[in-house]
């Protein structure tokens, strides 16, 4: 398994281990390259969310075989138009949805009624489950028998509502995790949610007319 260390790379922090908990007993290594791979973390102000992300992904990789968030191609879904890897797609909704909210904020001089840090927290979060989804030892055995296991047995939002329900995540980013996506239609998303849905459709459709080919990702 690839690790990305932190050796030579600058990270946005003064001393990274700081930020890192330890009692899930995930490898330091792995939890100092999510800090690496997603510099947006450190704009989190709150220290115990910044925790909770650096947590949740850590142990969403460890679980399905990577050591990494640039071993996820970056794509929608497994087998969809790949646009460099999962860091580009993580960071480009993340700044969407920042900028939905900011700028929603300044153009009615009100707040919108969700932290910045929710905001940044779900956005970096809401594809926690794709390394689930995409690992493939889980894709060869769906495939082999769908009858038994489903194909996925789980799709990313699923899996990643768990994962962020494991690391204690505060609820409005547990439901970015599983509502983000079209599973969203059965019921009403949170405001987090909301946002983080435009701005993911945003990224792929966008850049689906930008790059002339066939994204895949589902439309509502």
């Amino acid at each position: 398994m690839r690790t990305k260390r932190l050796i030579g790379v600058e990270s946005g922090y003064s001393n990274v281990s700081e930020f890192v908990k330890h009692d899930l007993d995930l490898p330091d290594d792995v939890r100092r390259g999510v800090v690496v791979s997603l510099p947006l973390i450190a704009e989190i102000e709150d220290a115990a969310l910044r925790n909770k992300v650096i947590d949740a992904w850590a142990l969403a990789l460890c679980e399905n075989g990577y050591g990494a968030v640039e071993e996820l191609p970056g794509s929608g879904m497994p087998g969809a138009p790949e646009v460099g890897d999962q860091t580009h797609h993580l960071l480009g909704v993340t700044r969407i949805a920042l900028g939905i909210k900011d700028s929603l904020e300044k153009t009615l001089d009100e707040p919108l009624g969700v932290s910045r840090d929710v905001v940044l927290a779900a956005a970096l979060c809401h594809d926690l489950g794709k390394p689930f989804e995409y690992a493939p030892e889980n894709r060869r055995r769906w495939d082999t028998n769908p009858g038994a296991y489903g194909r996925p047995s789980l799709r990313h939002p699923t899996y990643g509502a768990h994962i962020a329900m494991v690391v204690d995540m505060p609820e409005e980013v547990v439901n970015t995790c599983g509502y983000h996506s079209p599973e969203g239609r059965f019921i009403d998303r949170s405001l987090a949610a909301t946002i983080v849905h435009y701005a993911d459709d945003a990224y792929w459709f966008t850049l689906e007319v930008a790059k002339n080919w066939e994204t895949k990702v589902p439309r509502l």
